[in-house]
Formats: C-alpha cells, sequence, structure tokens
C-alpha cells in the first residue's frame, strides 16, 4: 500500500510472503583446497565451473577497473558493497574465502522484487560468514546498502520498500520522510503484528512475462520539475498507507471491517496510479489482470511497478470468496495468468 511513493519521500506499508523465495548456499573454503584459502568464486549450480577471485581485494579492484560478470553481477556487486562498507567503518573481516552459490523460485520480471531477495539473502549470508554484528551494520541501514547494489553498481532503477520489507520481515509501515532520509539514508520503520493483517489475500502474476514495447513513465521527470499533479498524487499514495496502518492498530474493527477498508484502499491505490501514469505505461496484460480480478469481487493493486497484482476479497459476504476465487482462477488460466494464495511471513533476520 502506497506504492509507488516510496521513490518519493512517501510512505508505504508492506508484508513479506512465504510462497517464492531465495535459498543461498555459502561454502567456507577449506585450507587444503586448491582453489585457495583466501579465493571467493561464484557458482551458478553446486557443480558448475566458477567464477572467481583470488581475493576480496582483486574482488574490488577487478570491479572497478573491469565492471560485472553478467552471470553473477548481482553476488559480485553485493560483495563489494559489502567489503567497501566494512572498510570505510573500520569492520575486521577476517580472510577465509567461500564459494556461493543459490537457487531460486521467484517468478521473473513480474515486479516481485527477485533481483533485490537476491542481493538481500546474500547480505544476511556475509554478515553471518564474516561474524559482523547488527552493533556494525544495523538493520535500519541495509536497505539503503542493498538498494545501492542495485542503483548504484548495476544501475538497476529500484526503490527502498522491497528492500526495506526483505531486510525486516513480516509487517512493516514505512516513512521515508526527505529529512530523515536525505541526512540519515534511511526511512522511519516501524514494524506491525502479522497477526493484525486480514486473511484472505492473493497475487496474480504473468505466466510469461515479456518486456517487449513497455512504455517508460515520465512521473519522475514530472515530480523533479515540481508538476502539482505528481506531487499531489504522492501525498495521496502516502495518505492510504496511513489510512491502512489507522485501520490495522483500531481495535474497534473486525477482522473483516478491515478487510473492506484495505480492500477499498487498494483499489483507490491502484485507480489514482492509473490515472497518474496512464494506460499506455502501465499496459495491456497488468489491465486485463486488475479487470478479472475486479471482477470476481476482489479489490486490485499492483504488487511493485507491473507484472503481478495483489488482490483482497471485497465482497460482504466471507465464504463467497473461495467460490468467487475458483471462477478467477480459471478466467485468469485461459489468459495466461497465474493465482496463488499469499502466505506472509515473519522471515529470517
Amino acid at each position: 500500500m502506497g506504492n509507488p511513493s516510496d521513490g518519493f519521500f512517501g510512505k508505504t506499508i508492506s508484508f513479506l510472503i512465504s510462497n517464492f523465495y531465495v535459498e543461498l548456499t555459502l561454502l567456507p573454503n577449506s585450507f587444503t583446497q586448491s582453489l585457495g584459502y583466501h579465493s571467493i568464486n561464484f557458482l551458478s549450480s553446486p557443480t558448475s565451473n566458477a567464477h572467481g577471485f583470488e581475493n576480496s581485494k582483486s574482488l574490488i579492484a577487478s570491479s572497478v577497473v573491469d565492471g560485472y560478470n553478467n552471470d553473477h553481477c548481482l553476488l559480485q556487486a553485493t560483495c563489494k558493497v559489502f567489503f567497501t562498507t566494512c572498510e570505510t567503518r573500520d569492520i575486521f573481516l577476517h580472510d577465509q574465502g567461500f564459494s556461493v552459490f543459490f537457487e531460486t523460485n521467484i517468478p521473473r520480471q513480474v515486479g516481485l522484487a527477485g533481483s533485490s531477495a537476491i542481493i538481500t539473502a546474500f547480505w544476511k549470508a556475509l554478515m553471518k560468514f564474516y561474524n559482523v554484528d547488527d552493533d556494525k551494520i544495523p538493520l535500519s541501514e541495509r536497505p539503503s546498502l542493498i538498494l545501492s547494489v542495485e542503483r548504484d553498481e548495476l544501475g538497476i532503477a529500484a526503490g527502498y520498500m522491497d528492500r526495506v520489507i526483505q531486510s525486516y520481515g513480516g509487517l512493516v509501515f514505512m516513512n521515508f520522510d526527505r529529512e530523515q532520509m536525505e541526512s540519515q539514508n534511511v526511512g522511519f520503520y516501524e514494524r506491525i503484528p502479522l497477526e493484525k493483517l486480514p486473511k484472505g489475500f492473493l497475487l496474480v502474476y504473468e505466466g510469461n512475462p515479456s518486456d517487449s514495447g513497455k512504455i517508460h513513465s515520465d512521473v519522475r521527470k514530472r515530480w523533479e520539475a515540481g508538476d502539482e499533479k505528481v506531487i499531489e498524487s504522492m501525498k495521496c499514495f502516502a495518505a492510504f498507507a496511513e489510512k491502512a496502518r489507522e485501520a490495522l492498530f483500531d481495535s474497534s474493527h473486525s477482522q473483516s471491517t478491515k478487510r473492506k477498508i484495505i480492500a477499498s484502499l487498494m483499489n483507490q491505490n491502484f485507480d489514482l496510479r492509473r490515472e497518474l501514469f496512464g494506460d499506455a505505461v502501465l499496459g495491456n496484460a497488468n489491465l486485463r489482470m486488475i479487470e478479472l480480478t475486479r471482477k470476481h469481487g476482489f479489490a486490485a493493486k499492483f504488487t511493485g511497478s507491473g507484472g503481478a497484482i495483489l488482490g483482497l476479497w471485497s465482497g460482504d459476504i466471507d465464504e463467497e470468496s473461495v467460490e468467487n476465487v475458483e471462477k478467477l482462477r480459471l478466467d485468469l488460466q485461459r489468459e495466461g495468468f497465474m493465482l496463488c494464495w499469499i502466505e506472509p511471513e515473519l522471515g529470517d533476520l
């Protein structure tokens, strides 16, 4: 809720899900292995050939001079930012090297933050491997550091929200206050107990996504130029997140009432986004997912920048959601879309 205002000093609410994940394995080097005790090696699988570096210093030097290997750019760039951050902060790192590989079931190119999930998983593994605790790199600072891997090292356009929720886990209200962000490079992040979240969220995403023909938005340029429409819209997105937070914490609301309030805000969030960005930018597939989901009585909005949408039953009778979701599933499958019930989770810090 509240996106895309996270990239415009706004406010959002997000939650982590267990349906999709990254499983990353870091294997410490042994004293006797042929690759060298200090070496750092990236693998595509446990049995594949390694793309390696002699040690952390050679990795940093190669990254600066030669750029990044396409096959392992996320892992290499994460190492570079982690090592330089520790060097800047005088954090001691032992000189044992490692090999690392990962597997993921996160669908690609559908706005489910797959790249940042890989980076976040690796960052957590590096902190554990090098015994770097929260006192040295606080949890609140990690989203900004993880974002810098994508934005500054790899030139990938990205916002803060996904990195915050992947770092914190659970359900989080985020306030990206401009003064705080520009002075501290962190926002105000508030954990909300997961039990306050209504049940019944579902995810719809493209089975075979494509970036071909995608039209880029001019919203950021307009915002930077002081466009009042964009500025006021970002304030409205932030207000949706604030209203959702208030509903979650209101003990006088039943779960059904909370669900209907959140569902209404989800629809408003998407409708404003559509008005601001336009149909050409949002794309036919995204609009069709929204249309089908709403047709069957579910509120719907983007999870991120497109490719997947979040749904929540908006009807008065809870029991009808089960029957309607099966009708929705059939309609979606006919047009190549996928559907699953969402399973929120706390995550592993």
